[in-house]
């Protein structure tokens, strides 16, 4: 299992490198231009692959955390229980990032193939995806609420308003014209706020602990989902007023 665990840590890091770069050339790019469709599909395939690879990865160290985390060495007893909790709890996290990540992904995708043809959506993929994360995202939630930790119950909320939307947007009676653009674009948002988070969570969490300390920690791993959210607002605003979207809140 190590050997597995490594292999796909390395695919993790390489194509989630790609993915942070990637992921602002489509922003960037006039929407519909080459580069916007070209760049998309990049960032589309590297966040597939990192999520399934952080699933795999997930899935491996709450199985067994100590024999991943501790190859080799000598634990006293008395430790081994709480380091399998801390493991555990922080491996629950980047699970809950890994689908989200995912689903932001595929139901972009889809509502962009799909475009004003919702039927599209009806997949038992897209279905499942969602329920697995609006599960997931409300046990987070709810451990997160319990444990008072604020970042599960930050990134919960945002995982179960995700789900929700993605539920709501699928069977929803109607749509309005062009809504279709502003969801895809929310959704990729949506992706990007996973993949940030999660470089912040695990690669960049070491060399960010020496400059920020105590509390201040928690900022660059809140931060992301805050400037995403709020970039979700601001183009939902623009677009809705750019294509004349009027009525519900999208």
């Amino acid at each position: 299992m190590l050997v597995i665990h490594k292999s796909a840590l390395y695919v993790h890091i390489l194509l989630g490198a790609i993915a942070l770069f990637v992921f602002w050339l489509p922003v960037a790019a006039r929407k519909g231009s080459q580069l916007h469709k070209k760049a998309g599909k990049i960032f589309n395939s590297c966040m597939y692959a990192v999520s399934v690879s952080g699933v795999l990865m997930c899935t491996i160290v709450w199985y067994d955390p100590i024999y991943i985390r501790y190859p080799g060495q000598s634990i006293a007893p008395e430790t081994i229980e709480r380091l399998i909790a801390q493991h555990r709890l922080n491996t629950e996290f980047l699970l809950l990032l890994s689908i989200l990540v995912f689903a932001s992904v595929l139901h972009s995708t889809n509502v962009l193939k799909a475009k004003a043809d919702r039927s599209l959506l009806y997949t038992p993929g897209n279905i499942v995806i969602n329920a697995i994360l609006g599960v997931l995202s409300a046990l987070v939630l709810a451990k997160g609420i319990y444990l008072s930790k604020p970042l599960l119950i930050i990134f919960g909320m945002i995982s179960v308003t995700t789900s929700f939307n993605n539920f709501h947007y699928i069977f929803k009676k109607s749509i309005k014209p062009k809504e279709w653009i502003i969801e895809h674009m929310s959704s990729i948002i949506g992706a990007g706020i996973g993949t940030y988070t999660a470089f912040f969570a695990a690669g960049g969490r070491h060399w960010l602990s020496e400059i920020l300390t105590g509390n201040l920690q928690l900022i660059p791993w809140i931060l992301p989902g805050v400037i995403g959210v709020t970039s979700i607002a601001i183009f939902k605003k623009k677009y809705r007023k750019q294509f004349n979207i009027q009525g519900e809140q999208l």
